[in-house]
């Protein structure tokens, strides 16, 4: 802990320590994907259960593309965050 502590005193250690906790939430999301596509392959047709896996399964994408945007360098997460869909 006191060695996060000392690396995010700067900024090269601030952007290290980012990247390892993106690391570990990309893994515990690994994790959550693979189980609910395990059991959408085992009871995705079993109605009460299907709209709950796949709402796991969409937010565990949608998490780790904000692990993955947070991540990128500045200017492209300024774009994606204030860029709004056209009609």
């Amino acid at each position: 802990m006191a060695n996060l502590h000392h690396e995010s005193s700067n900024p090269d250690g601030q952007k290290q320590v980012g990247r390892e906790v993106a690391h570990e939430l990309n893994n515990i999301f690994t994790i959550i994907r693979g189980y609910a596509e395990r059991m959408l392959l085992k009871h995705g047709e079993n109605p009460a259960l299907r709209p709950e896996l796949l709402l796991i399964a969409e937010n565990v994408k949608r998490a780790e593309s904000v692990v993955r945007l947070s991540t990128s360098p500045r200017p492209r997460l300024a774009t994606a965050m204030t860029a709004r869909p056209t009609a």
